[in-house]
């Protein structure tokens, strides 16, 4: 398991599964975010942390230093927000990536914010770039990318994609190639993208530009949104939601036997 990791303005002080999740709503959270970063701030990364996150933070290192060195760590998935409940008696408000992704990128400004996109294939990029058009952002202010398969192994690719990102004078990076090459990437290469926020949102930007539909409110109300992906894409994601997800057991009760050990 991951170890405790620093704590930051309005975060939980008891981390859970080894992570101090920020007690923080959507809507303020993504007005700091739209602010635009500050001279030095460096690369601010969020976090969304759903069942699938708090498995691989068992097995990945890189993803551990990711949650180590993120700006923010959001409660994602609801059965992480219910054990979080249970282990505490409170839980900080659920802030999924498919919400905030479309809550910053509304309140991005044309000639004051430069977007870069990291998508995971050239539709994606294609109908996010109209949108950006029909938003009003100038074509030469906001960048694209659909890394090849590996992309998170190549050191020369990695180097490359980071200079475009901090040439286009990047604000806001999103990455949608899911987890943890997201966080991964992004983390390693935190020190060459100069400033900016950046939001690992998975399968956030396919559903806003509807490539992907997303469940139905009800559903996603009741925490069922993993039924509605797995029934969307059983072949993809079958693996994750029928036999890794099971695996989420033994992590909460590590994270028992951790918090045993502490009392």
């Amino acid at each position: 398991m991951p170890g405790s990791m620093p704590a930051v303005a309005g975060t939980t002080m008891e981390p859970v599964f080894g992570i101090r999740f920020d007690d923080v709503a959507l809507e303020p959270l993504a007005d700091t975010i739209a602010e635009g970063p500050t001279p030095g701030q460096g690369t601010r990364l969020v976090v969304t942390a759903n069942v699938d996150h708090i498995v691989l933070l068992r097995e990945h290192n890189g993803l551990r230093a990711a949650y180590n060195n993120s700006w923010r760590r959001t409660i994602d998935g609801t059965p992480v927000w219910l054990y979080t409940r249970f282990r505490r008696g409170a839980a900080p408000a659920r802030v999924t990536g498919a919400d905030l992704f479309p809550q910053v990128l509304s309140r991005l400004v044309p000639g004051r914010h430069r977007p870069f996109f990291v998508v995971a294939s050239a539709d994606i990029a294609e109908r996010m770039a109209k949108w950006t058009r029909n938003a009003g952002f100038s074509p030469y202010a906001v960048g694209f990318e659909v890394p090849p398969f590996g992309f998170e192994r190549d050191a020369d690719h990695g180097r490359a994609l980071a200079e475009r990102i901090r040439a286009n004078g990047t604000t806001h990076l999103f990455f949608g190639v899911g987890c943890p090459r997201s966080e991964v990437w992004i983390d390693k290469h935190r020190n060459e993208l100069g400033d900016l926020y950046a939001l690992a949102v998975g399968a956030a930007v396919g559903f806003h530009v509807g490539i992907q539909r997303r469940a139905p409110r009800v559903m996603r109300d009741y925490g069922m949104e993993w039924l509605w992906r797995l029934l969307s894409e059983p072949r993809r994601l079958g693996p994750r939601y029928v036999v890794r997800s099971w695996a989420f057991l033994a992590a909460i009760r590590s994270d028992l036997n951790d918090k045993g050990r502490k009392t």
